[in-house]
This record gives structure tokens, sequence and C-alpha cells, in this order.
């Protein structure tokens, strides 16, 4: 393996050349491994089959996380032991060739069943996990923009779940952007919602028949006043339509609002 050249200065940590570059070759593989298994579920991931059944946060980690060990293990991509290895090296050795089979006995005594399984709770964080460690560590001199799951400050997310009491499926929800409230009503100013029981393990691995929408949020504008309704035929009697009372809300900017509707 050839040596990086540096120029007026040392590599980062601390580290020699060569060792460097053998841990900038680990994290490189892991990230390209992170890629490949992203692009190669992706088309699990977005089947509309998965989508209509499934979490796709949820159930997603689940599955990373196990193809992610079973590629660690398979091809014995153990990255981890070659970080703690590149770090904890005592004796560099005065060649390269030295250097390299130090490396090697060293990446030996720490390999083992931790540390394949923590690379591959990495290796399933995707490839934006593997980037953020590479920046760092130092082995990447920029940061791509963060992405977020949290709305811009010019939006708001809502969503609105719904307790059928009195009709039957499918239940229609109106969400209407008012210029003003109604006379005597005044609009409540939402913000967030909080919720006084856990979800269940089914909640969060499947997909919620009840909620709109069923899998994130329903973009509103903050500061705008909105009526919310839910309209459905009125139980064994489909020619009766029933409407639940209206709701009148202004939400915050970046607010994250989960509404219950019982009609």
């Amino acid at each position: 393996m050839a040596e990086v050249a540096w120029a007026d200065e040392a590599p980062p940590l601390g580290l020699t050349n060569l060792v460097y570059t053998a841990s900038a070759k680990s994290l490189t593989m892991l990230f390209v491994t992170a890629v490949v298994l992203e692009s190669a579920f992706a088309v699990i991931f977005n089947w509309r089959v998965f989508l209509a059944y499934f979490d796709a946060k949820g159930v997603r980690t689940i599955v990373m996380i196990v193809m992610s060990a079973i590629v660690v293990f398979s091809f014995n991509l153990d990255v981890f032991a070659s970080l703690l290895a590149a770090f904890s090296l005592s004796d560099p050795g005065t060649t390269a060739a030295a250097t390299a089979a130090n490396l090697t006995r060293e990446v030996g005594s720490h390999t083992g069943p931790l540390s394949k399984t923590i690379t591959a709770l990495v290796l399933a964080g995707g490839s934006s996990g593997v980037h953020n460690m590479m920046y760092a560590l130092g082995f990447r001199s920029n940061r791509d923009a963060e992405t977020t799951t949290r709305p811009s400050q010019e939006e708001a997310w809502l969503s609105v779940s719904v307790t059928c009491k009195t009709v039957d499926g499918p239940v229609q929800i109106s969400i209407s952007k008012l210029d003003a409230a109604p006379d005597g009503i005044t609009p409540i100013s939402l913000a967030g919602s909080v919720r006084f029981r856990r979800p269940a393990l089914k909640e969060l691995l499947m997909r919620n028949l009840n909620r709109f929408p069923q899998n994130g949020g329903y973009v509103v504008e903050p500061d705008k006043i909105y009526a919310i309704q839910a309209v459905a035929d009125k139980q064994g009697d489909p020619s009766m339509q029933m409407v639940s009372p209206g709701r009148y809300y202004k939400f915050a900017p970046r607010a994250v609002v989960d509404l219950d509707i019982i009609i």
C-alpha cells in the first residue's frame, strides 16, 4: 500500500502515514458498503406493498441491522477492530512492510463478536452516519449539510387520528385554510402534542390505518387559521353522512401536532 504524502504537517490524530491510510481505507470501505446496502434495499423500502403494511422507519431499522450483521460476519468486515488497532498500535515498525504486519497482528487481537456487532450497528446507520464519523475522526475536511426530520421555520406538520364510534369507514379528513375564524370562535394556537402513553410495538412497526397521513405529517402554514373536520357515512345508513364538529387552530412555526377525532 502506497503511503499518503502530507505537505508541511503530520497526518491528523498523530498517526503514521501508513496507519492513517489503512484507517481511511477501512472507513471508505464501510461507507461504500453502506451506500450499496441502501441502494439494494431501496427497492424493498419503496415497494408499494411494504409501504402499505409497515411503518418505514420502524421496520427499516430492524432489516438494516440484521442485514448489516450478516454482511459484517460473512465478509469479516470488522472496521471497529481496524480502528482500535490503528489507534493502539504501540510498535509502528521502521518500514512500511513492518508497520503493515504489526497492524495486521493488532487487528487480529481486537477482532471478535463484540467489535463486529459494533461495526454492524454503524453500518446499519447508513452512509450519512459513516460520513459523519469520518468527519469527526478527521478523515474528511468538510461535512455535507445534515438532513433533518423536523419542519422548516416556514411550515408546521399535522396528523389526524380517527376513532369511529357512529360511522363506517372510510373517513374523509377536511383541512381548510380560512381567512378568518367564524364569529365567536377564537382559534387555539398549537405548538405540539403530549401523549400520556407509550405507543404499542405494533404501532411502531405497522402503519396506522386510522391516521392521516399514515407516515409523516401534513404540511400546513404557520400562523394561519385552519378548520379541521372528519366526514364519513353513518353506521348502517350510507345515505346519511356524519360530520365531526369543526376544530379551528393556528400552528406555530415548526410545530408538530397530532390530533385525535372521535366521530
